[in-house]
């Protein structure tokens, strides 16, 4: 029965960032239909410290997952990466001109951008969330 339930947290854990998208129109979209806003968290990959932290101490939890997916649709765009590197660009050009990382964008259903969370500072998931909240309402 341990075994089980070992196994069950992690694909859970493990598929974590496979509920958020990479494709921002569809997402600014989908916010558009479901009267949501768009949580857009651009990271450094594996080579960011802080990155790794807030994804594993906050955006990877239950507890923000949870909060997230009810008010947002989650997008991860990964700052170094190549894949579709042009559209990328226009992306970084449009919601991070300093390249700062990581950042997380709120952008509402017409794709204004409404604020943004910079410096992680060790919060947990319910005062990451209540940022989010602050910022998004």
């Amino acid at each position: 029965m341990k075994t089980t339930a070992i196994v069950v947290l992690m694909l859970f854990a493990g598929s974590a960032f496979g509920q958020w998208q990479s494709d921002l129109k569809a997402a600014i979209k989908e916010a558009s239909a479901t009267d949501k806003k768009v949580l857009l968290y651009f990271t450094g990959g594996e080579d960011c410290e802080n990155c790794i932290q807030l994804q594993q101490q906050v955006l990877e939890t239950t507890e923000f997952l949870a909060y997230a997916r009810e008010h947002f649709v989650l997008v991860r765009q990964d700052f170094l990466s190549k894949e579709n590197l042009e559209e990328n660009l226009l992306i970084v050009e449009k919601y991070n001109k300093d390249g700062f990382f990581p950042l997380v964008v709120i952008i509402g259903g017409n794709a204004k951008r409404i604020g943004q969370i910079g410096v992680y500072q060790n919060e947990t998931p319910g005062q990451y969330i209540d940022k989010l909240r602050a910022l998004a309402h």
